[in-house]
């Protein structure tokens, strides 16, 4: 037999070897990557986030509990993920609004997502397999929206973690997530926001392990979520009614100042590419601070502020440009409290000639957990040892 035969016979064999293995081989059904999570809940709506690995159509379904179909009825409210008319089949990541809720009303509910195989002209889809969270958790998960009037609020408050995810979790281990209202991160939880992987291993899958399946993650962006190719694609995972970073979120009989100090440096700085425009943003934030006043959309209620960068800082241009545009608009609206991070260590900042109201600096190694009774914010501060606790107590002016 020549060896040109037995090359032949060979490669025969292979190929068919080759077909058998890729027939056997089996195509993996749609799964859950990363989520569920909620952000962005009032009174009467809500967000929910998640992730798969492939794309498809998406809804939430979702029931008071304790109703009458107890979620295991026929009927049960769907809410898809859709924009401007068109329910979205194509994403990987799945942003569903709910809005029309009860207030202070337990709600149970569930996700899914069914897979879009091809989508072959105009919209004949063809689709696959479900996904759905019941595959990982029998039991619906459940939150709760905020009552419409006035009741007494705690939060967690975590900064400049720097995707220290082992920390985080570390940080939090004695924490009763069950008794708060909502986590706030206060900015600097990436290093930078190069991929989605980065936000997901840096800390929102050990949030999501820990609490925001049940309670709302607000985000509060800090100067190096500026930073990084996929920076531009973060207000997606944590996506807001305004469509802003910037805005006011009201609980409960406070208003939730959130306020986006943008980046340290000059625009020109050689560090940001070309790319920075963060002046001209401080000052829209300071025309919309204006507005909100002037409209009487804020000052009925308590206000407490959440701001990355604490004012008063001179050494950096970011600080005095935040002194010189935001901070004037907040001196004109009785804040009780502002809360920041930045630094990487503890500070307070008194209030002043330059600011009216007191700012309390949270450390990269500590958190803030914040509760009101009586009229006033008591705040408790981890310290970096683990041990201790700090208190702090502040009037919640009206």
């Amino acid at each position: 037999m020549s060896m040109r035969h037995i090359y032949s016979v060979f490669m025969v064999k292979a190929i068919s070897i080759s077909a058998m293995l890729l027939v056997a081989i089996p195509t993996f059904a749609i799964r859950i990557t990363h989520g569920p999570y909620i952000c962005d809940m009032d009174s009467t709506s809500t967000t929910i986030v998640w992730f798969t690995d492939k794309p498809g159509l998406s809804w939430v379904e979702l029931a008071e509990a304790g109703g009458p179909d107890h979620f295991y009825g026929k009927e049960r409210n769907k809410y898809f993920a859709t924009r401007r008319g068109r329910k979205l089949a194509a994403d990987t990541l799945h942003r569903v609004r709910i809005n029309g809720l009860r207030p202070d009303c337990l709600y149970r509910y569930r996700i899914f997502t069914k897979e879009m195989k091809q989508w072959r002209w105009n919209n004949n889809i063809t689709y696959g397999d479900i996904a759905s969270s019941t595959v990982y958790k029998r039991e619906p998960y459940t939150f709760k929206t905020y009552p419409a009037g006035v009741r007494d609020v705690s939060f967690l408050v975590l900064n400049d973690i720097h995707e220290r995810a082992t920390d985080l979790k570390k940080m939090c281990k004695d924490i009763d997530f069950s008794k708060l209202d909502f986590v706030l991160l206060n900015g600097d939880m990436s290093n930078y926001v190069g991929t989605s992987a980065q936000i997901f291993k840096g800390y929102i899958d050990t949030l999501v392990s820990m609490c925001v399946k049940y309670i709302p993650v607000f985000m509060c962006r800090g100067n190096h979520e500026t930073r990084g190719a996929f920076a531009d694609k973060l207000w997606d995972f944590f996506p807001t009614a305004n469509g802003e970073f910037y805005r006011v979120q009201h609980v409960a009989g406070i208003d939730f100042l959130i306020i986006d100090s943008g980046e340290d440096k000059p625009d020109n700085d050689i560090e940001y590419g070309e790319i920075s425009n963060f002046d001209a943003y401080r000052e829209e934030q300071a025309r919309w601070l204006a507005q909100l006043k002037k409209d009487g959309r804020i000052g009925k209620y308590p206000v407490v502020v959440f701001c990355h960068i604490p004012p008063l800082l001179q050494n950096w241009h970011g600080c005095y440009h935040l002194n010189n545009t935001i901070l004037p608009e907040l001196n004109r609206m009785n804040v009780s409290l502002m809360l920041s991070g930045h630094l990487h260590r503890n500070d307070y900042q008194a209030p002043g000639e330059t600011m009216n109201f007191p700012c309390l600096v949270n450390s990269n190694m500590s958190y803030l957990l914040c509760y009101t009774k009586n009229g006033r914010l008591e705040v408790e501060r981890s310290e970096e040892n683990g041990k201790n606790k700090k208190h702090f107590i502040f009037e919640l002016k009206h």
